[in-house]
């Protein structure tokens, strides 16, 4: 029967397994542009092993404003967290976020790190890839993203306007050759009808909106409202919808 450790050298042994190991390094990544202010870093130590289950964290750092690349990290672990029977995997992973919380740079392959017995104990660098940015909604998904409450469509030649409360009215004409924005004059309603009279220094811009259904000429969408929009002297008419 295997002897079970007493005294002085079972306090050593719980010493051995709680012990502190260090595992440190830099973040880097290629672009020269620089991080903007606000922006937070997060390293962690993982565990790997199972391929078909989400990986452990062991030791994780945040580090607020960090900063220009490269940005040193230290990881502290303890080293029963690393010793094991069997064979495990480790790697680093890392992002930067910037000051909304959105993810700027992140690692997109696995920075595999040895530890315990036989770890080279030299530093790790961990090179970050840039996340493409999310390309800005546009039309109608834009518009509303944006704040406003009505969307206007037309065709032949093709158009759009949108209404934002209390805000502007954005016209877009002849395929877009044609842009106006005016200040939002407040709506003035006639029965069904709801009309805005808006101008600029160089540009009128007439809005009707009649609450009956109406069908897209060219998909054969339908909307609540038909719209008619006269910039200057000249008509477009479609189809509207509040947002």
């Amino acid at each position: 029967m295997r002897k079970r450790p007493t005294g002085h050298d079972a306090t050593e042994q719980q010493s051995e397994k709680t012990e502190q190991q260090v595992l440190s390094g830099k973040i880097m990544y290629r672009e020269r542009i620089a991080m903007p202010e606000g922006a937070t870093l997060t390293v962690r130590l993982e565990d790997v092993s199972l391929a078909d289950a989400p990986s452990t964290v062991i030791a994780e750092q945040h580090i607020d404003d960090p900063g220009q690349v490269p940005v040193p990290f230290t990881l502290r672990y303890a080293r029963d967290a690393v010793v094991h029977e069997h064979p495990v995997a480790y790697a680093l992973r890392a992002e930067i976020r910037g000051p909304e919380g959105q993810l700027l740079w992140t690692t997109t392959e696995r920075h595999t790190v040895e530890l315990g017995e036989g770890a080279s104990g030299e530093d790790a660098t961990i090179m970050l890839q840039k996340v493409a940015a999310e390309p800005p909604k546009t039309g109608m998904a834009g518009a509303r993203e944006a704040g406003a409450t009505f969307w206007a469509v037309g065709n032949e030649p093709g158009w759009h306007l949108a209404i934002y409360p209390e805000e502007k009215l954005m016209f877009v004409g002849d395929y877009g050759e044609t842009e106006v924005t005016t200040p939002d004059p407040g709506a003035q309603t006639e029965g069904t009808e709801t009309i805005y009279l808006a101008e600029t220094d160089t540009a009128q811009l007439k809005v009707e909106i009649i609450e009956t259904p109406c069908e897209d000429t060219m998909s054969g969408e339908s909307f609540e409202y038909q719209v008619k929009v006269t910039h200057n002297e000249t008509l477009y008419s479609g189809c509207g919808r509040d947002l």
